[in-house]
């Protein structure tokens, strides 16, 4: 999921910042790596606390975890059939829903009576 994000927000800055673009937006690109830094801070927070960041550029972080650390989590499900989970990579995920979700998306739900829907998204 980490390499979705970095392939999104790559590709919306690329996009944002071309002169050609009809959406073109100064604005834009600067939230889309206001976002990007946010998430790579968030990601060195989460990591110092169980092992040591080697490097920090624009788009990703490189560390290293103690060897104690799980790594992958196999898990053995009622049909059979095998899970595995990579640790450091859902805690990571996990970070950002908790840290970037947007909680105000509205839908109208009925025309007459003017009432909407709240849901959440996380769209980073």
């Amino acid at each position: 999921l980490q390499v979705a994000h970095k392939c999104i927000l790559n590709s919306f800055y690329g996009y944002v910042m071309r002169k050609g673009a009809r959406w073109r937006s100064m604005e834009m690109a600067g939230i889309v790596t206001k976002t990007g830094a946010d998430c790579i801070t968030e990601a060195r927070k989460l990591v110092e606390q169980i092992g040591r960041p080697l490097e920090l550029d624009t788009d990703g972080i490189w560390c290293i975890l103690p060897q104690s650390f799980p790594n992958n989590y196999l898990f053995k499900l009622d049909d059979g059939s095998n899970l595995k989970l990579e640790y450091p990579c859902v805690m990571l995920n996990a970070d950002v829903h908790d840290k970037f979700t947007n909680h105000q998306y509205q839908t109208l739900k009925d025309k007459d009576k003017k009432t909407y829907e709240t849901r959440s998204e996380c769209s980073i």
